[in-house]
């Protein structure tokens, strides 16, 4: 769906940026593809690439500088090549069979999880975040992918900070302290972006405005039977007050002019009555 053409979509005011974000999201995919993908993968791709596990011994000469000592090693290889048929047919061959049907597929999976793992390592951290002129819109940068940054467009007046779900975990919230993090959703796209709330990232001429466009359900946020969209009304107005206190005197005026009411007996409690008057009589007593 094409914009308004009334949209200004130009840049204006800066309001936030923290350019380490895009550094440290770079820095830990770097190693997650280092601890995850490089060792394990490859040690995996040889399994099916060769003739078997490689040798732990093989691994110290070509990879590392150190060596586990051989009476700790099982020595690599899995005997299997007694297992051939006549026919040297790879459809004959159990071993390079097995490894068509489990590691290979196997290892296409966890390369597929990894990729997924580093696309989704950005965590949602916000790098910059600029006003339009009219300061109906922002445009925010975030590290998105395996290795790009990429620019969203959001409505100032979709943006909300989130609220947690138990109000008295508010005061708790990373976000209430001055270094902590606070999180802020758009409640069009569900997207969700994290923002440091140290004063060094922030534009200090745009950032009161920011926070209290962004604060909706959290300003007045004493009463929990008071909320911006839902209302629990709990506590009675004048007018109310004033009819109760009036009834309570009227009633009070009846009973001591009446004597207290005896509430009706149920038909239950009627019929023992009765039993119990009938045994009385029964027993002369």
């Amino acid at each position: 769906m094409d914009p308004d053409e009334d949209v200004d979509f130009k840049l204006g005011e800066t309001i936030y940026e923290n350019r380490g974000v895009v550094e440290w999201t770079r820095f830990w995919k770097t190693a997650f593809i280092s601890t995850f993908g490089l060792a394990p993968g490859f040690y995996i791709f040889e399994i099916y690439a060769g003739d078997g596990v490689p040798s732990l011994q093989w691994i110290a000469d070509k990879w590392s500088w150190w060596d586990i000592p051989r009476q700790f090693q099982d020595g690599g290889g899995w005997n299997t090549h007694e297992l051939r048929y006549c026919d040297d047919h790879e459809y004959m061959n159990l071993q390079y069979g097995g490894k068509r049907v489990f590691a290979r597929p196997l290892h296409t999976i966890y390369v597929l999880q990894l990729l997924c793992l580093l696309k989704m390592s950005n965590f949602g951290y916000v790098s910059k975040m600029v006003y339009n002129r009219e300061k109906d819109i922002v445009f925010v940068y975030k590290p998105t992918g395996l290795w790009n940054e990429q620019e969203y467009i959001y409505e100032m007046h979709h943006l909300e900070k989130v609220i947690p779900y138990s109000v008295t975990a508010r005061k708790n919230m990373s976000a209430q302290r001055d270094d902590g993090i606070f999180t802020i959703a758009c409640l069009n796209t569900k997207d969700h972006m994290k923002f440091y709330n140290e004063k060094k990232y922030w534009n200090l001429d745009e950032r009161d405005d920011f926070m209290h466009q962004t604060s909706n359900l959290w300003r007045d946020a004493m009463d929990k039977y008071d909320g911006s969209i839902f209302k629990t009304t709990h506590l009675a107005n004048e007018e109310d007050s004033l009819m109760m206190m009036k009834v309570d005197r009227e009633m009070k005026d009846a009973i001591a002019k009446h004597g207290e009411a005896s509430p009706p007996k149920s038909h239950e409690e009627i019929f023992y009555e009765t039993i119990e008057k009938k045994k009385r009589d029964i027993v002369g007593v």
